[in-house]
């Protein structure tokens, strides 16, 4: 079904908003509205500093966006998400939820997320620019989707491209809405949105990786050559942090490799290495080089990543391996006839899980949290006469006794 939906009066009319005077305008005037969509961008391909450089709001009256980078003070949209009754709508809002909240402290309470939403009910093509040809017969331009949005000032291309995507949501939001309850699929998508946000609540900052030079090709080096990537690939991460630079941007990985394959020490030298870039060298020409050769002289421990943890897969032993798999296989039945992506339904990893813990009923299953509630209770019947069973009994020499319970068949 395609409704008729016109956002040109919504971006024609849109406010630019610069201070914190107009962020609680906005919101006031917001105070009744029962939706708010949200849309952010960032310039995380181009900065190595990935933070929300834009966001893009629109109720059923009006569009605007509103620009962090100016704003100093967003105390009017903490108050009125944390006091909100609205459903606030994002397409694939994981990212945005957790910047929002990372970088402005923002905490979205209730969302409504219109790609989780359209996975649930069995649609194949989830972009927003699928969705809005599904539902509202246009096509979104996407060929800014990778412009700098930290640049200033916005040129009207950029405002009215991300203006679009968050005017076009609440119509999206519509359509989905209604299909969602005719399946009677609501109860499944919020508690799915209400997972996204509690985990963008919780976020924490991960630990830098130490092994993060391991780059493509460098399982091919030799422990010295090693040595050198670690030096000039910390040289490059720490050059990009002071000049907020996406590091691939000053050079590439396989430069990196070319260095630490022929360890130039001189400046002309490092000038033949393919990919080397005439101003980094130019301007941190010196610095590689002491790189090179704290990485020629560095001890030769510490290079090589740890052996990984075993997945959950390899953890589990042959009987749970055959039971994983007759889970996985209910589970796929049961998708197929519900026209949902089985991953959706249950993801690899927790049927793993299920074989290792096997939880022995739908109260069990709902209390471990290894599957959302209504995915516990989609798959209970079916898969707790799988869990009950018992596994087959090592005799004294190490054989597996078989009874009449082992020896049903998964």
């Amino acid at each position: 079904m395609i409704i008729s939906f016109d956002p040109s009066p919504y971006i024609a009319n849109a406010k630019i908003i610069e201070n914190t005077e107009e962020v609680a305008e906005f919101f006031k005037r917001a105070a009744n509205e029962d939706v708010i969509a949200v849309d952010v961008e960032s310039a995380a391909f181009y900065r190595y500093y990935a933070k929300v450089n834009l966001i893009q709001i629109a109720t059923r009256k009006e569009a605007a966006i509103m620009d962090p980078q100016v704003i100093t003070d967003f105390s009017p949209f903490q108050e009125f998400a944390s006091k909100s009754k609205c459903m606030w709508v994002f397409h694939g809002g994981d990212f945005d939820i957790s910047m929002l909240a990372k970088d402005l402290q923002i905490f979205i309470p209730r969302m409504f997320d219109t790609r989780k939403a359209a996975e649930i009910i069995g649609i194949n093509e989830l972009g927003l620019k699928a969705l809005t040809e599904k539902y509202l017969g246009f096509t979104l331009d996407k060929h800014l989707q990778r412009c700098d949005w930290s640049k200033r000032p916005l040129t009207k291309a950029m405002i009215d491209y991300g203006l679009l995507d968050a005017v076009c949501l609440i119509p999206v939001y519509d359509c989905l809405l209604n299909e969602v309850n005719n399946l009677g699929r609501l109860e499944w998508v919020m508690e799915e949105c209400d997972s996204i946000a509690k985990q963008a609540r919780e976020t924490h900052t991960q630990a830098p990786d130490p092994y993060a030079f391991h780059i493509k090709g460098s399982s091919y080096l030799s422990l010295r050559s090693l040595a050198v990537l670690r030096e000039i690939w910390n040289l490059r991460e720490e050059i990009a942090a002071t000049i907020d630079r996406a590091p691939f941007m000053l050079l590439s990985n396989q430069t990196l490799i070319e260095i630490a394959k022929v360890c130039p020490r001189s400046i002309a030298g490092l000038g033949t290495v393919k990919g080397m870039s005439h101003e980094f060298l130019a301007k941190y020409g010196s610095e590689l080089q002491k790189a090179i050769r704290a990485g020629l002289d560095a001890e030769l421990v510490g290079l090589e990543r740890p052996p990984q943890k075993h997945s959950r897969e390899e953890l589990l032993n042959a009987w749970e391996g055959e039971l994983a798999k007759a889970i996985k296989e209910v589970r796929d039945k049961i998708a197929a006839e519900k026209n949902i992506p089985p991953s959706v339904l249950a993801p690899s990893h927790a049927l793993y899980s299920l074989a290792k813990v096997r939880p022995q009923s739908l109260g069990e299953l709902v209390q471990s949290e290894i599957l959302h509630e209504w995915q516990a209770r989609l798959l209970a019947e079916d898969i707790i006469p799988l869990l009950e069973q018992e596994p087959p009994k090592l005799s004294k020499k190490g054989r597996r006794i078989s009874s009449r319970r082992s020896r049903r068949s998964f």
